[in-house]
């Protein structure tokens, strides 16, 4: 079994793989990892060589569907799931993540990336609600990757813009 370390790391790398692979196609930039670290977790390099720090974080609806998707449960059902808790767990994650921005100490704009990692809701669903979604202004951008119904590609939306 994997330590948790190295669990978040491998979920880690992946959200930034599937954030750059879709920001570099969409925006024709040229996004590159410069280093893996800890407080942000990325810094990155754009086409113009600026940098920027990417703080990257999964939603799960709850624990339980978190210890199911990671192969930490025994449950086969998670059962009833509400859009709008969904939504709430989006914010608290949110709000958390905003606390820890002024700990880094970096001169560098940071961007908060999200990934969705719901089987069951996707980028539409959040979509309905995106009025209900809190905006920590502290990040540069907060990117949400997420897939879409029967669509298996990921989609990505910055959630500071309407």
């Amino acid at each position: 079994m994997r330590n948790h370390n190295d669990e978040k790391s491998a979920l880690e790398e992946a959200a930034i793989s599937i954030f750059i692979d879709i920001y570099n196609f969409n925006q024709q930039n040229d996004l590159k990892v410069v280093e893996k670290q800890e407080c942000p977790d990325y810094i990155l390099r754009n086409i113009e060589g600026d940098f920027i720090g990417i703080e990257v974080t999964h939603l799960f609806y709850d624990s339980e569907e978190a210890k199911m998707l990671l192969g930490r449960s025994d449950r086969e059902f998670h059962g009833l799931e509400s859009s709008t808790h969904y939504i709430k767990t989006l914010n608290e994650l949110l709000k958390q993540k905003e606390k820890k921005i002024d700990k880094y100490g970096v001169v560098y704009p940071v961007a908060l990336l999200v990934r969705n990692a719901s089987p069951v809701y996707g980028m539409s669903d959040f979509l309905k609600y995106k009025n209900e979604i809190y905006k920590p202004e502290k990040y540069s951008h907060i990117w949400f990757v997420s897939k879409d119904g029967n669509n298996n590609e990921w989609l990505l939306k910055d959630l500071l813009t309407d």
